[in-house]
């Protein structure tokens, strides 16, 4: 599935982890795609940015190859992270400590090479 729309960079931020937040604006949409904008939330999604309109000519959308009814091995880890978060009764929402707990292992790994 592509939505796409009109919109405007409200504002660009650089986060300590060399990567960038992008806020956005969209201009009206119909229902239609709003429903699908709404459906990617929280997910891993690929963007693309021009100033025209883009055609699937126009972007390279990598291959993700997934045996049916089998999980790849990130969705095993937070499946297997999720069911921790909930037996250990941990405070918040799950996505938050997920990220919080994968930036920390992303970090030991760090400091593993220093």
């Amino acid at each position: 599935m592509i939505t796409q729309c009109s919109a405007q960079i409200d504002k660009i931020t650089a986060k300590n982890d060399r990567t960038l937040s992008v806020t956005i604006g969209t201009q009206e949409m119909n229902s239609l795609d709003s429903s699908n904008l709404f459906g990617l939330f929280e997910k891993q999604i690929w963007v693309a940015f021009a100033e025209t309109p883009l055609t699937k000519e126009d972007l390279t959308i990598p291959e993700v190859q997934v045996e049916k009814g089998r999980k790849t091995p990130s969705q095993r880890l937070r499946d297997r992270m999720f069911v921790y978060f909930k037996e250990s009764k941990k405070e918040g929402r799950f996505d938050d400590w997920y990220e919080r707990a994968l930036e920390e292992i992303g970090n030991k790994y760090l400091e593993k090479l220093i």
